[in-house]
């Protein structure tokens, strides 16, 4: 990274210079130059967004940073794709990116430390440039969608008041026990985050299988979205998606999801998504071929394997459901049909 300059005049306005990261005890932001194909190509925007070229950019303090985002008012609409976690977020992002005018952010770096330091006024003080860098694109983009890293559920009650429409996107709770269990760093994943997903929700029961543990985390979402959806000031911005309403019909699903944002797709829309590939391909990886199909195969297998931790998350969550007074949550603990 080339050594400290003064930012760019256009920064307040063009994505083209990412907030990439940022150091609240230093004092310290990271800003980087991209062009629109790097974030298309990102899954995530942090290292692994960089490959193995060169990147320049900018270390810049707290003021020089909010100094240059207060140029000029932000120009983009801003809205949120929250989810689950390994749930298909991936997907559903990159097939928004072939909506005309958006901007796709996928997993930015600074949200996740707003997100683990909610709490703490030296990391807090910092959420309003986090922000404000969000709300910038290229000269052809018109809404920057952002899918946040899954543990950002937890702040949204303080990105939504400000910002956008939002949708949570999720799936069954048997899918995602079948899915999570399979790979001991996707369950540590989640439960190495546990206090943070379970702070300022209501008291659920006491879960000690691993199984049980990720059917807690499962439910705390889908209870802080309904918590959330409630508030006045939110009416009508949010709404939430069963993954596999994607997979069943992805080019209508994916196109009301659009219109939610106040986005319409264009008049090719069925055949920009077959041309895209994206449904035959690992969305995280475009160079691995992977389809509806290979992901069905690969859940049975993981469901007969790991049947006693699933059977125990289920089992928690039919409890849980019965004695939280949300019994209506029961139809999604199983697929549909």
């Amino acid at each position: 990274m080339s050594p400290p300059r003064r930012l760019p005049p256009d920064f307040s306005r063009s994505a083209a210079y990412p907030l990439f990261a940022f150091d609240p005890a230093e004092n310290r932001a990271w800003v980087l130059h991209f062009e629109a194909d790097d974030y298309r190509r990102a899954s995530f925007l942090d290292r692994r967004s960089l490959g193995r070229r060169d990147v320049s950019g900018w270390t810049v303090d707290r003021a020089e940073l909010e100094a240059a985002l207060a140029r000029t008012a932000p120009l983009r609409d801003v809205h949120w794709l929250f989810h689950i976690g390994h749930c298909g977020s991936s997907l559903v992002s990159r097939l928004l990116d072939l909506v005309p005018g958006v901007l796709g952010l996928r997993e930015p770096l600074p949200l996740l430390t707003l997100a683990h330091g909610r709490e703490d006024p030296v990391v807090t003080a910092w959420e309003a440039p986090v922000l404000a860098s969000l709300a910038r694109g290229f000269a052809d983009s018109t809404a920057v969608i952002v899918k946040p890293t899954s543990v950002v559920t937890t702040l949204a009650d303080r990105l939504l008041p400000t910002t956008g429409r939002a949708c949570l996107l999720w799936v069954d709770l048997r899918t995602w026990l079948a899915t999570m269990l399979r790979d001991a760093q996707l369950i540590e994943g989640v439960l190495s985050t546990e206090p943070l997903r379970l702070a300022g929700q209501p008291d659920l029961p006491a879960a000690e299988s691993d199984g049980a543990r990720l059917a807690r985390a499962w439910l705390v979402e889908q209870l802080r979205w309904r918590q959330l959806a409630a508030e006045p000031e939110l009416s009508g911005r949010l709404i939430d998606l069963d993954f596999a309403d994607v997979l069943l019909d992805p080019a209508p699903t994916v196109a009301r999801l659009a219109a939610h944002y106040g986005l319409q797709v264009p008049a090719d829309w069925t055949q920009r998504i077959k041309s895209s590939e994206l449904l035959s391909r690992y969305s995280k990886d475009g160079g691995a071929h992977f389809d509806a199909s290979a992901r069905r195969r690969e859940l049975a297998v993981s469901a007969q394997k790991h049947a006693d931790g699933i059977g125990d998350g289920l089992a928690w969550a039919q409890a849980a459901l019965a004695e939280s007074g949300h019994a209506d949550l029961a139809a999604r603990l199983q697929p549909r049909g």
